[in-house]
């Protein structure tokens, strides 16, 4: 699926600019007003987000190849309705010409048997394969227990070979074994047939592609199915029927769903938490350069990192590169100096040590440490790595909840493969997204968290620009 935006001075002018560029076929995601000028006049624009399949956008670009430039003229100007019949006709006569001819069946589609209808019709013979044996072996095993009745007037008597009494005794233990098997045949459900993905949970079967594509990025199956179950009831047979128009209807749904900070939105005080190991310092850095150099930002950068071993000198090291002000803060007391030392900066960035918060001790101990909540505010990041399970990252999160969290930093984005856990976390936290870091690089590996981007993440629309090569 291609997902675009578009911006016009009109919603008429996008409308064609998607029509020309990705087809009558496109589907509009989301349209909004834009508060910025456009043009030289200064004009207020729309921006049009807009989706298409891959295969729809080919059959448009093999119908404008068989077109020349005068008839591209008229092709654009033609209803979209009349364009789409235009590209399916061309796209028919280009299957006919380079594909082979399909065989037909010559069993008409009506009296084609249903696979559920022979399993059952397997299992019913099986069934009564098995029920006919163990008949056949009760009324032999109770032609043999029958007692002989006592004949008048006979004087000869029949004695039983050792050996015939042998194998009486072997086929009695037979029938015992196939009246057990039948006994426990019928308590068994008899029901072979393997359910879709999805189908114990009332998903549909035209759903059940798109169920194992959003468990395989990383979503949570209570939000899949959450998801799924919200989209059989919007949309018709007709439309369930149809991948992309599924895939842009849940598209649609995250852009709608997700919270994400607003690009301005950097109070005074930063503080980096979370556990050991997930790049709080390193997303600190990348936030410190990109306000200095982008955004031409002052600051200052603190640590309350005084258990890991060389974490206030790597830091120090970084602040000198920066030119800005480096702090080391050992109690909470020592907010008093410096926040009057740093009264005109713009932006304080605190790096805390990474902690499990196992213990109340770690706990108060880190309440204690926080900046101040100053007239400018205070914002508490909560950095997380993308390669995190959602079990463990959920664990780890709700022992972090007391401490006044205020959003999420996702890392190690461009190492990940399950980036629905950005989208599950969120949704089940409440907590808007901040940031992702997506490689090593200073600063550029750091871009703020967009709803469109999640969508691509979790679509793979586009490669990680900050992916390593």
């Amino acid at each position: 699926m291609q997902v675009k935006k578009f911006e016009a001075p009109t919603m008429k002018e996008a409308i064609k600019m998607i029509k020309n560029q990705l087809g009558p076929e496109a589907i509009i995601l989301s349209a909004k007003d834009i508060n910025k000028g456009f043009g030289l006049a200064g004009q207020k624009s729309v921006e049009v987000t807009a989706a298409v399949s891959e295969m729809t956008l080919r059959k448009k670009q093999l119908a404008e190849r068989t077109l020349n430039e005068s008839y591209k003229v008229k092709y654009s100007q033609i209803p979209a309705s009349q364009q789409k019949q235009f590209i399916e006709k061309v796209f028919e006569k280009n299957q006919a010409k380079h594909l082979p001819p399909t065989k037909i069946t010559t069993v008409p589609y009506i009296e084609i048997p249903d696979v559920e209808d022979e399993a059952k019709q397997e299992e019913n013979t099986a069934a009564k394969r098995i029920k006919s044996a163990v008949l056949e072996a009760s009324r032999l095993a109770d032609f043999i227990d029958e007692k002989p009745k006592p004949k008048v007037n006979t004087t000869k008597v029949i004695k039983h070979n050792p050996q015939d009494q042998q194998k009486i005794l072997s086929m009695q233990a037979e029938i015992n074994k196939l009246k057990a098997l039948l006994s426990q045949f019928q308590k068994v459900p008899q029901s072979f047939i393997s359910m879709h993905p999805g189908a114990s949970e009332g998903i549909s079967y035209e759903l059940s592609s798109s169920y194992e594509k959003l468990r395989k990025t990383g979503v949570t199956e209570d939000d899949v199915i959450k998801i799924l179950k919200l989209a059989q009831r919007s949309l018709n047979k007709e439309q369930l029927k149809k991948p992309a128009y599924v895939d842009a209807w849940i598209a649609k749904h995250i852009l709608d769903e997700v919270k994400v900070c607003l690009p301005k939105e950097i109070k005074k005080y930063n503080a980096f938490v979370g556990p050991s190991g997930h790049g709080k310092t390193s997303t600190l850095v990348k936030l410190a350069s990109h306000l200095v150099i982008c955004e031409n930002k002052s600051i200052a950068i603190v640590t309350c990192d005084t258990y890991k071993v060389g974490a206030s000198e790597q830091l120090k090291i970084y602040a000198r590169i920066l030119n800005v002000p480096f702090v080391v803060v050992r109690k909470p007391e020592d907010w008093v100096h410096v926040d009057k030392a740093l009264s005109g900066v713009d932006h304080i960035l605190v790096d805390y040590p990474g902690m499990g918060l196992r213990t109340d001790i770690e706990r108060n101990y880190l309440l204690s440490m926080l900046s101040p909540n100053s007239e400018k505010g205070r914002q508490v990041h909560y950095v997380c790595s993308a390669l995190t399970t959602f079990t463990d990252a959920t664990e780890m999160l709700n022992r972090y909840l007391d401490i006044g969290l205020t959003d999420l930093i996702f890392t190690s984005v461009d190492e990940s493969t399950q980036h629905g856990l950005i989208f599950s976390l969120q949704q089940k936290f409440k907590l808007p997204l901040h940031s992702f870091g997506i490689g090593p690089k200073v600063p550029e590996d750091f871009e703020a968290a967009t709803k469109e981007r999640v969508v691509d993440l979790i679509f793979k629309l586009t490669k990680l620009q900050g992916k390593r090569s």
